[in-house]
């Protein structure tokens, strides 16, 4: 009996894995046959031969994870067969799956679509459901739009009922206007409430006037401010009247706006007609004076001190308009940087313990605002100043740490290992650009179809991730939109990944190095190639404002001494021709300024003769305050930028 209980168990292990084995084989089989079958059924699809691709996409297994897109991509080819009804079942199959994939929103939204094409009452069901399930998809607002569409389509017949069906598409109208007021359906929705004939509230003629203005369509949007009490309105009125053209007007209105009615706006709505405002005049200057001869007391004030700040020149004055502003406003938006330029100011006067007094106050109450990695950065300079060098040490380490892609990482890495030098960097290895994630998502369907190269579903299903945007821009060969989708989406991380990590590469992609190394000379490329993503994104036809053009944004002047000098190609927009001329010039440069990279980066922006000057009346001991000093705003930015750049095209290449 024993042994025969000892061969049963035996047998039952041996069927478990049997088993096991099987279904392990044909799930492998069905995800390689799926591939298969998705791959050629694409080809067909973007050749237009959708009854191809339909019959071709029939064919990938229920056991693929490609299954869901298979049946998206049938529902699509039967649209484009204008088999409506046929699609309608292909996405209800996909909504109604026990399997939970991100391609269901989209499916269920295009099926409502469809629905509401052929007229079918279930469409209302399912737009309504779609605001329930996702209410912060786009798939939701745009649902609004059509619910408004299906109650105006079918009215009524008693007056009651009829009044009653108004409000509620009026309802949805608006509720489509507030999340997207420059939507596609915007204007649509617009003469949609006007065949209505609801009496419109001030708050509904500035919504109207709002989405007008987002379109484009300014006068449009007077006629609907001038129906709005200017108290609420006051901020839009200068607005819309500054982009008619009408300064003096817009002017007016921001005057009495920002004396009267600001702290009933919103902030960023005050800075964006202050902004307006001191632009309008011929110099900068002349309208910041301006402004803050208003005697503002209210929303704004803060930001035009700030501004005013910003503007003084003398150190000691600079300190104390600072230093006046912080106190007047300890928790306001720029009291943060307001501290920051007070305890550099008094880091430059060499009032080492006053400054760190002030650096612990600001890394106590704002842990992470632009300024922190300087502050971090700076109280690390103190604490060597101060011989406490393990926190010296403990301060640049942390700047590293949680600000990796700063400028200031970049300085605390050569205090740490001078031994490596100021530019640690001299080649760069090159990578690819690739899919920027590596683990799967949605259980690896967008991994697969990524790979599978069906962009436009990809690009549909990840609407809102910046870097898969990034990755198909790339893909498609729009460099600079990929590269700024990129420097976004890495912006808005609060936690930077490693360098290792495969979203750094569409940050900063290796678009022209092979040209920059061989026309290199004696610059190091690195350096050549970060002027070139700050300077123009990667885009060869990039034309400044002051008439700078190229990948290098170099000056029709400068280039032509160049040319002639050099002996080069006079196509300023010509690829290897325009970096060739900037490698002589960025040379040029350096060469006058003592073979210093960093105080060519600077003459590059603010010109030669600028630099010579702070040379000499710029008081500094070491680059880190000659950097801080820059008087040109542009310029000590620039520097940073290009630093910043430089020091992570290393680490990730």
């Amino acid at each position: 009996m024993r042994r025969r209980r000892k061969y049963d168990f035996y047998l039952f292990v041996f069927l478990t894995i049997l088993t096991v084995g099987y279904f392990t084989y044909n799930h492998m089989s069905a995800e390689s046959r799926g591939v298969e079958n998705y791959s050629e059924a694409l080809e067909a699809y973007k050749a237009s031969d959708y009854e191809k691709a339909y019959e071709e996409f029939a064919k990938v297994p229920s056991g693929s994870t490609l299954k869901p897109s298979a049946l998206f991509r049938q529902a699509r080819c039967a649209t484009n067969m204008d088999k409506k009804e046929l699609a309608i079942k292909k996405y209800n199959r996909i909504v109604h799956s026990s399997v939970k994939s991100s391609i269901a929103p989209i499916s269920e939204y295009n099926m409502a679509n469809l629905m509401f094409e052929i007229q079918d009452k279930g469409a209302k069901k399912h737009f309504k459901k779609i605001i329930k399930k996702y209410p912060t998809s786009d798939y939701a607002v745009a649902s609004n739009y059509y619910l408004g569409l299906i109650e105006v389509s079918n009215p009524p017949k008693s007056e009651r009922g009829l009044k009653k069906s108004k409000n509620r598409a009026f309802i949805y109208f608006k509720n489509y206007l507030e999340e997207a007021p420059d939507g596609r359906f915007a204007l649509k929705t617009i003469d949609e409430i006007k065949k209505l004939g609801v009496q419109l509230t001030n708050y509904d003629n500035l919504l109207i006037a709002k989405s007008y203005y987002a379109n484009g369509e300014y006068t449009k949007a007077k006629d609907y401010l001038n129906k709005t009490t200017l108290a609420e309105s006051w901020s839009d009125f200068a607005k819309n009247e500054y982009k008619l053209g009408n300064k003096e007007k817009a002017n007016y209105y921001a005057e009495l706006g920002l004396k009267k009615h600001a702290s009933n706006t919103p902030n960023a709505d005050v800075y964006e007609v202050i902004d307006n405002y001191i632009a309008s005049f011929p110099l900068r200057r002349d309208g910041i004076i301006k402004l803050n001869s208003l005697g503002l007391n209210s929303t704004g004030a803060d930001y035009a001190a700030y501004l005013n700040c910003n503007e003084v020149v003398a150190s000691n004055l600079k300190e104390a308009c600072y230093r006046t502003l912080y106190e007047k406003y300890p928790s306001g938006q720029f009291s943060a940087d307001s501290l920051f330029n007070i305890f550099m100011a008094k880091y430059l006067q060499k009032k080492y313990y006053d400054a760190q007094r002030l650096g612990f106050l600001h890394l106590k109450k704002f842990p992470d605002v632009n300024s922190s990695p300087a502050v971090t950065y700076y109280m690390g300079k103190i604490a060597f100043k101060l011989k406490h060098y393990e926190s010296s040490n403990n301060y640049y380490k942390q700047v590293i740490a949680k600000y990796p892609d700063s400028y200031y990482a970049f300085r605390a890495n050569y205090n740490l290992y001078k031994d490596d030098g100021l530019f640690p960097f001299l080649e760069l290895n090159e990578k690819p650009v690739v899919f920027p994630y590596k683990k799967s998502l949605d259980n690896n369907l967008v991994v697969k179809l990524a790979y599978l190269k069906d962009y436009d579903l990809v690009e549909e299903l990840c609407k809102k991730d910046k870097f898969i945007q990034s990755w198909i821009a790339y893909e498609k060969e729009n460099y600079t939109i990929s590269a700024v989708l990129a420097r976004k989406g890495m912006e808005e991380l609060a936690v930077k990944p490693s360098f290792e990590d495969l979203r750094w590469r569409l940050v900063y992609p290796m678009h022209y190095y092979d040209i920059v190394d061989k026309v290199k000379g004696g610059n190091n490329p690195i350096i050549l190639e970060a002027i070139i993503k700050e300077e123009s994104h990667f885009n060869p036809f990039a034309k400044s404002s002051v008439g700078a053009a190229g990948l290098m944004q170099l000056m029709p002047a400068t280039y032509n001494e160049v040319v002639k000098k050099h002996n080069l190609p006079s196509d300023l927009n010509a690829e290897t021709a325009n970096i060739t001329a900037g490698s002589y010039y960025y040379s040029g440069l350096k060469k006058v300024l003592g073979n210093k990279d960093l105080y060519a980066i600077a003459a590059y922006n603010g010109g030669i003769g600028s630099v010579t000057n702070w040379f000499s009346k710029l008081i500094y001991s070491d680059i880190d305050e000659f950097v801080e000093q820059i008087p040109y705003p542009e310029t000590k930015n620039y520097v940073k930028k290009v630093l910043r750049t430089y020091w992570v095209y290393g680490n990730v290449y």
